[in-house]
């Protein structure tokens, strides 16, 4: 008997150990994911490279509009390669992002969107 309750209080140990130490693992994850954060944000801030825009063309395929200094050059990436497409100057860009259309709705609005729709639905049946 004095035996179980031995292995038990044992085992209860090694559980609050590895709790334990799991949670360390994890603030040590997050202060790390803090830290290498900000030092790319700095990075970014500084540096004269701006990615402007990525389009999806396919899995592992985009097209990236990147600003360089003044210039604003296309280029194609794919899973191990980076091609050069073109270079536009900042008077067609502007164009583009004026043509672009954005809905103007939050997230919060999209979401309750589709919460509505699902309420619907499961209404209907």
């Amino acid at each position: 008997m004095l035996a179980t309750a031995q292995n038990s209080l044992q085992s209860l140990f090694e559980l609050l150990g590895l709790i334990l130490i799991f949670v360390i693992v994890l603030v040590v994850c997050y202060y790390t994911t803090r830290f290498v954060a900000g030092r790319q944000l700095v990075q970014k801030k500084i540096g004269n490279f701006e990615t402007v825009e990525t389009f999806a063309i396919a899995q592992n395929k985009y097209l990236q509009l990147i600003r360089m200094g003044n210039k604003y050059v296309v280029i194609a990436i794919a899973k191990d390669s980076i091609s050069y497409v073109t270079e536009l100057d900042e008077n067609e860009v502007c164009q583009i992002q004026k043509n672009a259309t954005v809905s103007g709705k939050s997230f919060k609005e999209i979401l309750s969107g589709f919460t509505k729709k699902s309420e619907e639905e499961k209404e209907e049946q």
